[in-house]
């Protein structure tokens, strides 16, 4: 059943107070970043829902994701929509406290601490030139 594939995923539920540090990227200058990230099973433990309330410096950010298993594909995937229009498909891995998510133009490489109350990683940009750049150094701590 995809449930038991979904069971790890528990790791994630509950509310959690995001900080970063996001580099200068092209025309985007540095800045800092505060979120709040909620994580909710939705009905039949199928499905997460993952909500997220960000801060770029001044800027609102709203985003919704969805991570499942697809069992045609045998893979972990999440597919995000935000408040720009903006729609990606991800993959996902998480190999014990390990936590990566890969996109077409974006990448991120965590790990959770031993409590599994902090999650610690790097989000990644693909630039014109197809080379990955860091783009937002990140902080979660369980609320």
């Amino acid at each position: 059943m995809a449930a038991n594939r979904m069971s790890q995923y528990e790791i994630f539920i509950g509310t959690w107070n995001t900080t970063g540090n996001v580099f200068a990227v092209g025309d985007a200058p540095a800045t800092h970043l505060v979120a709040t990230d909620t994580y909710r099973w939705l009905p039949g433990k199928q499905f997460i829902l993952h909500e997220v309330d960000a801060r770029f410096g001044l800027d609102v950010s709203r985003s919704i994701e969805v991570m499942g298993y697809d069992l045609k594909q045998k893979k972990y995937f999440s597919r995000s929509y935000d408040d720009q229009g903006v729609s990606e498909e991800f993959s996902l891995e998480l190999n014990r406290r390990r936590w990566r998510i890969v996109g077409q133009s974006v990448r991120f490489d965590g790990k959770f601490d031993p409590q599994a109350n902090k999650l610690v990683g790097l989000w990644q940009l693909k630039t014109s030139k197809r080379q990955w750049q860091s783009w937002i150094e990140l902080e979660l701590v369980r609320a």
